[in-house]
């Protein structure tokens, strides 16, 4: 079984080609994105990396919120960066939205990314009944 996880609260992303999120009954995949579906620009609001990296993980929260899981199932997270220079400011985000930690495995990457976003956060959750 697949369940495609688009919460309203975010937006339609469908005409993109795109879903928020995936869930199995083991597994659920998320994409945070700091991006208004409409324009597919980077939200007004994310006007520093700390701010977009937060709406990002608030953003893989509420589509984990729609399969009944948190941030504290998160067992592996790939997160891009449009630059290098982004990095710290980024971890301190990223650290305070996951707490004390433990912290899930975590992959970064500096690359370019589509509509001129300068962070990225995929995450992968595993539902702790089926753990």
């Amino acid at each position: 079984m697949i369940d495609y996880l688009n919460p309203t609260d975010l937006g339609d992303f469908s005409p993109q080609g795109l879903s928020s999120g995936t869930a199995t009954d083991v597994f659920v995949y998320a994409a945070g994105l700091a991006i208004d579906p409409e324009t597919m620009a980077r939200r007004k609001e994310a006007e520093s990396i700390a701010d977009e990296t937060r709406i990002c993980l608030e953003n893989v929260a509420t589509i984990l919120a729609d399969a009944g899981l948190t941030l504290r199932d998160v067992v592996k997270t790939t997160c891009y960066l449009q630059d290098e220079a982004h990095r710290f400011e980024f971890l301190d985000a990223y650290k305070g939205a996951f707490g004390e930690g433990p912290y899930p495995a975590r992959s970064t990457f500096v690359l370019g990314i589509a509509s001129n976003l300068r962070v990225q956060i995929e995450a992968v959750a595993v539902r702790p009944d089926a753990a």
